[in-house]
């Protein structure tokens, strides 16, 4: 008897629906048929309200008895069941009018029925503020979601542990649904427990109550969150494990913890890209690889921002016969572009007007342009626009006074321009939040100071080299090291030119007095004295990025940080693989073997190298192996020759494997992808 009463009870969610649309249905025929005087149309209406006073009656009697198994709020709890009476004495009361209508039963039929309407909706308000919190109706979902932007640094319960509870638990653990005398919505009703004791504290050889039941069968009654539910993913049971393992901290931040590189992994899952190119390429389409192609027919200007990033980076710099028009070719996807680079080129206050097509411009480039104020109008309409380098334009103060409509300007480079230091003055100190940075010390003081240039002719030499370093104004002194290790100030300062005699690995660093040690500069610098006679692919490189072939790496043309330069090779999700043939014998003691990183385009540098030799080309020998630990977390953009020292060994072939590490790892934003291994020059000693 009981097992059929808890049975009946627990149909209360099936049947609490029937009389909602039932009774709506009935008052919306009541308006529509009201001044029709037909007997069909009110026997329509009285068998609809027999239908909705029977199924009311049935959903009050199974939510009555729901009640009686506890676990509610007593106070919404009473309100909901008394509303609920009333609505089905009203509904019952309704029916009898409509079917035994009297002279004095007109005028309050109608009065009645939007009385029972009101009280349908407030019984319905009630029972859903049990059920889902008393707040449902209005609470803003939105507000509540807690955006991780730095894991590290953020609090393990507030912003990790309790979404988890809201999401799959809270539901059920509120103080208007106090399920087995459980509440999970704050920290100190976690603490108390419920009817079975410490949710997070086990006793000796078991687990903590929590995970036990949220690991149980799904079979299993005791099993949480309830079959039907949505259920915890094994991400958030192992995050909950975590937690609990540290002794469920309510105060602790990320970073501090222990965690393994699983957790680690699900950890960097969490955080959100909330940068303006990430809220962009939510809301734009890939570009199709035809368009692209055919910009790209006579040479490489457009390149993706990562792959499968739907974002574009367009490079127009040095182009000295600009015209409308290739801007206009540019239109048709010109939404995608978020980085524009035409500086140096003859871009002037004619074809600026095109730039307002690009509305989703975050860096743009104008250096060394023709344009002059009448340009900034155009620009001022850039709203995601947060880089900007008018450096040796005709810029003035009025210009200037035209980018204060630019919210989202983050940086700004007016060097040289003819904006006066008074005008920048007022507009860093009105503008907290843009960097000025400027290369002229009279005009306005650098925020830090960059690298110094490294100037050669070549990246390669057979006999020596002279290398100059140089940087843009004076009173900075530069350092520098030959052996590989990291330049300071106690390293060799840099008076004359380099004269380099074997190959050498330059780093470099510029230094003043008050400031910090800039960045530190690297160019690698091959003295090749055997020249391959001919060079064969094992396999062929991706369409996209083949260069001109195997003699890409042998042309002694060093590849640049842009990959689409036609001085790299690249491979998709594959090894690389190549045969030099030599034009004569020769003793050979390093191979060494330029390579390309930059994991925000799934580029990665090689996690090993094997290397053959042969005589005859048909017979080789493995003479080296070697090991490259596996990149760790990182953004930057850079390439190094990788130098092989093999047993000095003579020899008329040689051949080199590059091995790739296939997939993207996983704290890459898109794990698992097939990564790409980009190769340029391969030099013998």
């Amino acid at each position: 008897m009981i097992l059929q009463i808890i049975s009946l009870g627990r149909l209360h969610p099936l049947l609490v629906h029937l009389p909602i649309g039932i009774l709506v249905l009935a008052f919306l025929m009541e308006l529509y048929f009201r001044k029709k005087n037909s007997g069909t149309e009110n026997d329509i209406i009285k068998f609809t309200l027999a239908i909705a006073a029977a199924s009311t009656v049935l959903s009050v009697a199974s939510g009555w008895l729901l009640g009686e198994e506890g676990g509610y709020d007593e106070t919404l709890l009473f309100r909901h069941r008394w509303m609920a009476v009333g609505l089905a004495i009203g509904t019952t009361l309704l029916y009898f009018i409509k079917k035994y209508p009297k002279a004095w039963s007109k005028n309050i039929y109608l009065p009645l029925f939007i009385s029972v309407m009101a009280l349908l909706g407030l019984t319905g308000h009630y029972g859903g503020s049990m059920t889902h919190g008393e707040d449902y109706l209005y609470k803003n979902e939105k507000a509540k979601k807690v955006v991780i932007t730095d894991v590290d640094n953020a609090l393990v319960f507030n912003d990790i542990i309790m979404p988890i509870l809201d999401e799959k638990c809270v539901s059920c653990h509120n103080p208007n649904k106090v399920k087995g005398g459980l509440i999970m919505t704050n920290k100190e009703q976690l603490l108390l427990g419920g009817e079975s004791g410490s949710l997070l504290v086990a006793e000796k050889d078991e687990v903590p109550r929590l995970i036990h039941h949220i690991k149980l069968p799904m079979e299993d009654e005791d099993h949480m969150p309830p079959k039907g539910k949505v259920q915890l993913t094994n991400h958030e049971i192992q995050l909950l494990e975590w937690w609990i393992g540290h002794e469920n901290c309510f105060d602790c931040v990320a970073g501090t913890l222990d965690k393994t590189e699983k957790i680690n992994d699900i950890l960097n899952s969490l955080e959100e890209d909330t940068s303006t190119r990430a809220l962009i390429a939510k809301e734009v389409e890939m570009v199709p690889e035809d368009w692209l192609a055919s910009i790209n027919i006579n040479g490489p200007i457009i390149t993706k921002l990562a792959e499968k990033n739907p974002l574009l980076i367009v490079n127009l710099s040095g182009n000295q016969s600009l015209e409308k028009n290739d801007l206009k070719a540019l239109k048709k996807h010109a939404e995608n572009i978020v980085e524009l680079n035409l500086g140096n080129s003859n871009f002037n206050d004619t074809i600026s007007s095109y730039l307002t097509s690009f509305k989703n411009l975050t860096k743009l480039q104008l250096q060394n342009t023709k344009i002059t104020d009448k340009s900034m109008a155009s620009i001022g309409d850039l709203k995601h626009l947060e880089s900007l380098n008018i450096y040796g334009t005709d810029i003035t103060d009025q210009g200037l006074e035209k980018l204060t409509a630019l919210n989202g300007l983050k940086t700004l480079y007016p060097w040289n321009s003819k904006i006066t230091k008074e005008a920048l003055d007022h507009f860093s100190n009105k503008y907290k939040g843009v960097t000025v940075v400027s290369i002229n010390e009279d005009l306005f003081t650098p925020s830090s100071l960059e690298p110094p240039s490294i100037i050669a002719d070549t990246d390669f030499f057979k006999d020596s080299i002279e290398v100059t370093l140089d940087y843009f104004f004076k009173g900075v002194d530069l350092y520098y090291t030959l052996d590989g290790s990291e330049p300071d100030t106690t390293s060799t300062k840099y008076n004359e030119p380099i004269l380099l005699t074997t190959s050498t690995q330059l780093k470099a660093v510029s230094h003043k007095s008050g400031w910090e040690l800039s960045p530190v500069k690297t160019v690698s610098f091959k003295k090749s004295n055997i020249l391959p006679n001919s060079i064969t692919l094992n396999n062929k490189p991706n369409e996209k990025y083949k260069g001109n072939g195997g003699n890409t790496l042998i042309d002694l043309k060093r590849g640049t940080i842009n990959f689409v330069d036609g001085n790299w090779i690249g491979y998709e999700g594959s090894n690389f693989a190549a045969t030099l043939k030599l034009q004569k014998e020769e003793l050979i003691s390093t191979v060494s073997v330029g390579a390309f990183s930059s994991p925000e385009k799934w580029i990665f540098y090689p996690t090993g190298f094997k290397v053959w030799v042969s005589q005859d080309g048909n017979n080789f020998k493995l003479v080296h192996t070697e090991k490259v630990p596996t990149e760790k977390p990182n953004s930057d953009t850079k390439f190094q020759f990788f130098d092989l020292n093999i047993p000095p060994t003579k020899s008329t072939y040689v051949k080199v494997e590059v091995i790739s590490q296939l997939k993207n790892p996983s704290w890459h934003a898109n794990p698992g992808g097939k990564s790409w291994l980009f190769v340029d020059e391969i030099v013998l000693n």
